[in-house]
Formats: C-alpha cells, sequence, structure tokens
C-alpha cells in the first residue's frame, strides 16, 4: 500500500482553492499521515521548529514545480517562525502564538494550516490561537509557491481552582507538603500505576480516615494538561474531578503518564503532609465495543458502554422474550425467566441465552429472538448455557464444564452448532468431544477450552471457513495445589497468542459464589508458560481492606479488539471498591476491567492494576462480562474508527470504502503491521491498532 505525500496531499487541497500551484514533476520522500483535525500531516522531509521561536524549513521534494522547466528539485528558502512556541491556557484564558513565513529574511503572504484543530486553529495571518478544550503539539503549516515549512507550537492548560475560598497562606501550606501522612489516612482507590483509556467518566478518588474540616491540595498533572485544586473532603473521603477536566486531560495528546499528588491538612492544624504521590496512565485511544453482563438481583443480561451513565436493560427494554406458559409482565416481558448463561459473539451481531429457560438466541442487529430451543411450559433446557459463539456469531460449540449448578450442557453435549437453525454440525472435528468452558479467539484462528479430564487449559487449531478443528495441544496443566488446582473462563486475546483464565479452589471456584479466583495469562505459542497476573489480582497493591480483598477475581474476558496500546480485560471481582462498597465479600460482586501489555513476555507480568466500570448499578451483583464489539454500519454511515464499520474502514467520519492503493490509518482494516501508515502501530486482529502511549 502507499501513502500519499504531504507535499501531494497539501498542493492539491491548497491549490483547489486557488492558493498555490499544483507541484509537477518526479517523487520524493514520503509525509506524514493526517492527524485529527483539518490539517494535513507533518511537512515532507522537513525539519521542525523545536524549543524556541526559531525557524523551521522543508527541504521539499524531488521534482519541479509549475511553471519550471528541465529536472532538479527547487532550492528551500521558504521558514516559519513564531513570537513562541507554547501557548499556556490558564483557567480558559491564553495569548496566541503570532507566526510568520519567510524567504530569504522577507516576509510573503503564505497560507496557513494547522494539524489538529481540536488543539489549536490558525487563521489567515499566521496567529494561532488555542481552542481551550485539548492540550497538545500542533504543527503550524505554512504554504508558498509550492514550497511549505512548519513550526511545532505546543498547548498546555492549566487550572488553579480554589471553591472553597483557602488563605493565602493555607494554600502555601498545603502546596509546600513533603513528609508522608503516616497518622491515618489510607488511600482506597484508584489504584497506583492505574491505566485508564480515553473516553471515560472520571474516577472517584476515595481514602480513609479524615475528619471532618480537613483540607485538601489536588495536583493532577500530565504533559498537557495542569490542574490544581483546593478543595475540602468530609467523610467519607472522596474526590472527583468534574468531566469537562478529566476529558481535557485524557483527551490531550497521545496519552501518557499522569501525575497524582494529594497533600491534607487536618481541621486546627498549621501543617500539612503528603496523602499519595502516585501515577496513573492515560492509554493512546478509547475502549471499543460493549459489555454483555449477569445482572443477579435482576435476573437477567444487561449491557453497558465503556464511559456510559448507566447500564441498558435491553432485555426488558427492546427484546421480548415471550415464553410458552410463563406470566408475563404490563410490557409483555417474562417474569420468571432467568436470562443468564450467555455469550456473545466478538462482531456483536448475536447473544445466546441458556439459563433457567429454552435456550435462545437473539439477533443483536435487530433485537430479536431468532430462535428458541425447547420451548416446553415447565421444561428447563440449558443446552446452549455459556456456550463459545463464533466472532460471527454464525456457530456456536456447547459448554461441558462440570461442576456448575444446572450443569450447563444439553444431553447432546458434543459437536458444533448453529445459532440461527440449532441443528448440529458434524465433520467439524468435535463429534463425540465435550469441551469445557470454550471460547473462540476474536480472529477466529484458535478455540480455547478446559480439558475435561486433565483440567488442564488446551488449545485448537480453527479453520472458520470450514468450521474444522485440529491439531489439540495442552497449554498449561490444572496443577497440584488445590486452592489453585481449577482452570475457568478461558478468554484468548485479539491476537490469539495469549489466553487468559481465572485459578481457583476445585471445584468450588467454577462458580464465583464459593472459594477464591485469581487472574492468569498463558501463552498459545509457548506452552507451559503461565504468568500471573499479580497487578490486576491486587498481590501487590496495598489494598485499603488488606487482605479482605485478596483472591476474589473470576471470568476474565478479552476486548475483541486492543485499543489506546493495551489489550483489555473485563472480570468479576468480590473486592471492595474504596470507602463506597465495603460490605463483606458475599455482599459485593462487580464488573472491573484492566489493561494489559500487547507484547507479554514470560516471567513478567504485563497486566495493570484494574479500575472500576463506572455506571454500572452498585446496588447489585454483576458479574460475568462478556466483551463485543457493537453491531458494525454500512458504508455511508458516520464512524469514530473502522472497527466499527462492516468492512472495517472509517474515513473522515465515514464508512467507505477503503483504497487499495493507501495505507490503513490507525484503526483501519489490515493484513499486517507494514499496512499501518503508523510505523508504531500494530496489525491486530486485522485493524492498526494505536501504539502505547510514550
Amino acid at each position: 500500500m502507499r501513502q500519499l505525500s504531504f507535499r501531494t496531499y497539501l498542493a492539491a487541497a491548497v491549490a483547489a482553492a486557488g492558493l498555490i500551484p499544483v507541484a509537477c514533476g518526479g517523487g520524493g520522500a514520503t509525509g506524514g499521515s493526517n492527524s485529527a483535525g483539518t490539517g494535513t500531516g507533518s511537512a515532507a522531509g522537513g525539519a521542525s521548529g523545536h524549543g524556541t521561536a526559531s525557524t523551521a524549513s522543508s527541504n521539499g521534494e524531488g521534482g519541479c514545480f509549475a511553471n519550471c522547466s528541465g529536472g532538479g528539485a527547487k532550492p528551500s528558502t521558504l521558514a516559519v517562525s513564531c513570537d513562541t512556541l507554547t501557548i499556556d491556557v490558564l483557567n480558559g484564558t491564553s495569548t496566541p502564538a503570532h507566526c510568520v513565513a519567510t524567504v530569504d529574511g522577507n516576509k510573503v503572504g503564505a497560507s496557513w494550516v494547522v494539524d489538529v484543530s481540536a488543539v489549536a486553529g490558525v487563521d489567515a495571518a499566521g496567529t494561532v490561537t488555542a481552542t481551550g478544550t485539548q492540550g497538545g503539539d500542533v504543527a503550524v503549516k505554512a504554504a508558498y509557491e509550492g514550497d511549505t515549512a512548519t513550526a511545532q507550537v505546543k498547548v498546555t492548560l492549566k487550572k488553579v481552582l480554589n471553591p472553597d475560598g483557602f488563605t493565602d497562606p493555607d494554600k502555601a501550606v498545603l502546596t509546600g507538603a513533603v513528609e508522608p501522612d503516616v497518622a491515618s489516612v489510607v488511600w482506597a482507590y484508584p489504584y497506583n500505576g492505574t491505566v485508564f483509556p480515553k473516553g471515560l467518566l472520571p474516577p472517584e478518588m476515595m481514602w480513609n480516615g479524615s475528619s471532618a474540616g480537613d483540607k485538601y491540595y489536588v495536583h493532577v498533572k500530565g504533559k498537557y494538561a495542569d490542574f490544581e485544586y483546593f478543595t475540602t473532603a468530609n467523610p467519607p473521603s472522596r474526590y472527583t474531578l468534574d468531566d469537562v477536566s478529566w476529558q481535557q486531560l485524557t483527551e490531550s495528546g497521545p496519552g501518557g503518564d499522569v501525575s497524582i499528588h494529594v497533600t491534607r491538612m487536618p481541621a486546627g492544624s498549621a501543617t500539612a503532609a503528603v496523602v499519595i504521590d502516585h501515577t496513573w496512565k492515560i492509554a493512546n485511544g478509547s475502549l471499543r465495543g460493549t459489555v454483555y453482563y449477569w445482572s443477579n438481583n435482576l435476573g437477567r443480561v444487561v449491557r453497558i458502554k465503556p464511559g456510559a451513565l448507566k447500564p441498558d436493560d435491553f432485555l426488558k427494554d427492546d427484546v421480548k422474550l415471550d415464553y410458552a406458559g410463563q406470566p408475563k409482565d404490563a410490557n409483555g416481558n417474562c417474569i420468571n425467566c432467568c436470562t443468564t448463561c450467555h455469550a456473545v459473539s466478538a462482531n456483536g451481531s448475536t447473544l445466546v441465552i441458556g439459563g433457567d429457560f429454552p435456550a435462545t438466541t437473539i439477533d443483536l442487529l435487530t433485537n430479536t429472538v431468532t430462535l428458541k430451543l425447547g420451548d416446553v411450559p415447565g421444561k428447563v433446557v440449558r443446552n446452549w448455557a455459556m456456550p463459545a459463539i463464533s466472532p460471527n456469531g454464525k456457530v456456536l460449540i456447547e459448554n461441558n464444564a462440570a461442576n456448575i449448578p444446572g450443569p450447563p450442557g444439553g444431553p447432546q453435549g458434543d459437536g458444533m452448532w448453529n445459532t440461527a437453525t440449532g441443528q448440529k454440525i458434524t465433520g467439524t472435528g468435535l463429534d463425540g468431544i465435550f469441551l469445557g468452558m470454550p471460547a473462540f479467539a476474536p480472529n477466529g484462528t484458535k478455540i480455547a477450552y478446559v480439558d475435561r479430564a486433565s483440567l488442564g487449559l488446551n488449545v485448537y487449531d480453527y479453520d472458520a471457513t470450514t468450521n474444522a478443528v485440529q491439531n489439540a495441544v495442552g497449554l498449561v496443566p490444572a496443577g497440584t495445589d488445590p486452592s489453585l488446582k481449577a482452570i475457568a473462563f478461558p478468554s484468548v486475546s485479539p491476537d490469539a497468542k495469549w489466553i487468559t483464565y481465572h485459578r481457583g479452589e476445585y471445584p468450588n471456584s467454577l462458580d464465583t459464589r464459593y472459594g477464591p479466583g485469581d487472574l492468569y495469562l498463558a501463552s498459545v505459542d509457548q506452552p507451559g508458560v503461565e504468568i500471573a497476573l499479580s497487578k490486576i489480582n491486587g498481590d501487590k497493591d496495598a489494598f485499603a481492606a488488606k487482605d479482605r480483598d485478596l483472591h476474589y477475581n473470576y471470568e476474565p474476558t478479552f476486548a475483541p479488539v486492543d485499543a489506546g496500546g493495551f489489550a483489555w480485560v473485563v472480570f468479576t471481582s468480590r473486592r471492595t471498591l474504596g470507602n463506597k462498597l465495603i460490605a463483606g465479600k458475599d455482599s459485593v460482586k462487580q464488573l472491573w476491567v484492566a489493561a494489559l501489555d500487547q507484547s507479554p513476555q514470560a516471567g513478567q507480568d504485563p497486566s495493570h492494576p484494574a479500575f472500576w466500570v463506572k455506571g454500572q448499578d452498585e446496588a447489585t451483583l454483576n458479574m460475568r462480562g462478556f466483551w463485543a464489539l457493537d453491531p458494525c454500519k454500512q458504508v455511508g454511515a458516520g464512524c469514530g474508527t473502522g472497527s466499527e464499520c462492516c468492512n472495517q474502514n472509517c474515513d473522515m467520519g465515514v464508512c467507505k470504502e477503503p483504497d487499495p492503493n493507501m495505507c490503513s490509518q490507525t484503526g483501519n482494516v489490515c493484513a499486517k503491521t507494514s499496512d499501518c501508515c503508523d510505523p508504531k502501530a500494530k496489525c491486530i486482529n486485522s485493524l492498526c491498532s494505536e501504539p502505547p502511549p510514550p
């Protein structure tokens, strides 16, 4: 695939507006890819201005320009200089940067563009004005008579807020604190080292041991955002950044480290101490898709999108589960149907439920029931409880793990089945084979399962064209320690190279109501490599509830695509949530999400501490999060990234047919990593994934 050079792109765009002549002649160096906003990417082969208000010029591409003859490149003479290369936006106010274009030191009337219009804009005179909504580095580009030059301007957002009217002496004491607060305060949430994706609601900071009237200084600082807050927080002590500030912090730049510094001045005291000095990391992108989970209290599956304010009770509101002989409410919904033991296809098209009512297939594109098995009054048929569904939603494999209440799995139990017709598919290599807790890889190349005989973790190769499996490989044995023997709920990573699962007591840990559990990772390519996900499990975290929160982690499921430079896992945990959900383990069960590094290494924990899925109902017991993409959009529909489109190609906010002669922008379809425009991106599950944050 080829990528249009910056010179070609810019010349065509500006010439269309009648601003400069179009370049002609042969090719040369290739320019950068188009960034977010209305600009045109980095200047081809050119130097950039860094650090001072100095000039920067491009060296041009090979070939001549309009109205020229003969070969050879035009010498580069255009330069850009600005009176400042840093714009600080303090509490919403800033001073613009003024840039000029010169040729041999003489000012010329160039045309101007920026590459990230969400950060700053530039007018016809070269005045660069920050939007105040995002910070970041902006390439300010001038074009004049076929030549281009660039200067880099950094925009930083700063806030100093004092809503409670602290005096200057009190503020000085709080900002000057250096000694740790060891008297009573214990930080509870979020955990140090957490990775947060873009697009979420702000986390609620929580700590214990404070008193009424205590004063606090909260300093949140990233590369492009520097926010200071002076505030009070009476017990139970909590503080949350406002939504706008959190969005500014997370959307500024390609992510990276964020420092969290909190100090406290106890009521009546004239001294302050440091509560925490933590570091979070913002990922280089947002999570994709939706998490489908079982709300125990409601007795049915609900779903939530990352960043949503509340879950979507879609089975109650959109899908009418009409079963013979079962009482219904005024809206026609089954009252006594326990819609659980579910699974969702990775592409988000198909939901299968196999709980305490006839097994059901639901088309999520239309929210309609397409198949019911054994719809007989008073009869429970759990054939399809917790099955493996192929990524396209067309076939499933029954679950036949033992020692789960029910047990899930019907009288046939073996083989592969058509989700639309309920008919068994023969000749797959699974006839007569019973798999425990099977799971398809999101890219459709592997099937993970628990071997019923050995209780170890195994994997098959899978051919999605023929629905055939072969080459069963044992990856990890069950183990000899009774408290860690059970392997349950495997899930395969988007690139099909890793499998996550939980270990615990056998057989109790196969059900999240009993026994301990912790998350692990196994290599598909290197049998025998198993990694304890200690950072997710919290083995090394100073949990506020201490041992109360250890070893209560279950049912991990990979997101079907990487995002922001990480793989992501949603899991069930009975740990406490800061100082908000602090009851015993039998009364707390919520969904949590954690990031995993994209290229794990044997012997190294690639995980990061988890964060609670904000927006889920705190009053319900929630479990078995199953992550899937949203149903795809057809060509012509609006989109934010290629994973939203059926053809996996989003161009300027619209699903379009991909150009086979162009490289693939981040989030769009790819066959190999070299197809991606960004040299730091990786092709994972047929999509160019963002590189990790710097």
